[in-house]
């Protein structure tokens, strides 16, 4: 007989969900098994939703996962991915999203078209997908992403809205594109305009906390989370005292320029850094990693970090030594995806 242990499930607000999970099965699927849906995405350890921090209790071994979605170093620091967790004993694993998201983010699918595509940068494409009038539009928070399928050529990827929500059926993504990219390379062919795309979700926990000064970093079409949420503190919260730092390897990357002075405009106190990480000598701006622009880093301050995982493993180590609370610090890693489906 298979051993089974209390698994303790402890989120935002110090609310908790008591679960029974058996030794041949990982946490998500004997959350779900009652009755719970605990985010999560991929469930084969690559995309790093169904991070959480193990309080206490103890496993063999994680199931094997990405080291994009959780390192090494991460993994002796308590954190581990529920989707690869089998327990081998009684358990307390702390989620930081509150208790109310958690069976409520799978919020069926929607057929649409992609209405346009605009070439922003040399590796980034804006793509803009309508919904079906047939269908209730999306409802969602800032900073969250949906499943986007193009059914001409089978491809299937996450993206995250770059638009706030206000009831439209309009969702803006912003797309790297890749050489071998089988989703992206057939937008950089021009062929994705007026085809119809499926749309599922919303998924994804990093969202505002509410946060009075909060420090947003972001590394390429990382920014489209951040968008989102500055438009929407644009229009509900225009006080807020926010700092951007945003990030690029060359001058060809930038985009957005547009849209960042015009969150100058409505958000009189965000104050706004572009960088360069290899500048020719005609840029003026700032130059470096990202991580060369979060100081001077101040533990009473939120931080938001989006992009590739080396960028974000590097700010937390960064945040994290210079005294940023964990609970302080909140992620969402965006992968190369290329020519494989997920």
């Amino acid at each position: 007989m298979t051993d089974e242990y209390k698994v303790a499930l402890t989120f935002e607000g110090a609310d908790r969900i008591d679960i029974a999970c058996r030794a041949d099965e990982d946490i998500i699927t004997a959350a779900l098994r009652q009755g719970h849906l605990l985010l999560s995405d991929c469930r084969e350890g690559s995309c790093a939703t169904c991070r959480g921090f193990l309080v206490d209790g103890d496993y063999d071994q994680l199931l094997p996962h990405s080291p994009h979605a959780l390192t090494d170093a991460e993994e002796e620091d308590g954190i581990v991915l529920a989707c690869r967790l089998r327990p081998s004993s009684d358990l307390v694993l702390d989620f930081d999203y509150p208790v109310d998201r958690v069976g409520r983010y799978e919020d069926g699918t929607r057929n649409g078209q992609i209405v346009a595509v605009d070439r922003v940068s040399d590796t980034v494409a804006r793509i803009t997908a309508r919904t079906n009038a047939a269908q209730d539009a999306f409802q969602w928070e800032p900073g969250q992403y949906l499943q986007v399928t193009l059914p001409a050529v089978g491809a299937t990827r996450a993206y995250s809205m770059a638009n706030a929500p206000d009831g439209t059926r309009a969702l803006e993504f912003l797309v790297k594109l890749l050489p071998d990219g089988r989703f992206s390379g057939h937008l950089a062919a021009g062929k994705a305009l007026g085809e119809p795309v499926r749309l599922r979700g919303p998924y994804g926990q990093f969202v505002f906390r509410g946060d009075p000064r909060p420090v947003f970093v972001a590394g390429g079409t990382g920014l489209a989370p951040v968008l989102a949420i500055l438009r929407s503190l644009a229009a509900t919260a225009p006080a807020t005292e926010a700092r951007l730092v945003f990030g690029v390897a060359r001058e060809s990357e930038l985009f957005a320029d547009d849209e960042l002075e015009s969150l100058r405009q409505k958000l009189p106190h965000l104050e706004v850094v572009v960088t360069v990480e290899c500048p020719t000598e005609s840029w003026f701006g700032a130059y470096g990693l990202v991580t060369d622009h979060l100081g001077p880093i101040d533990p009473s301050r939120t931080y938001y970090l989006c992009g590739p995982p080396a960028m974000i493993a590097a700010a937390e180590q960064l945040l994290l030594a210079a005294g940023v609370p964990r609970e302080r610090v909140h992620t969402e890693r965006f992968l190369e995806t290329g020519d494989q489906q997920p």
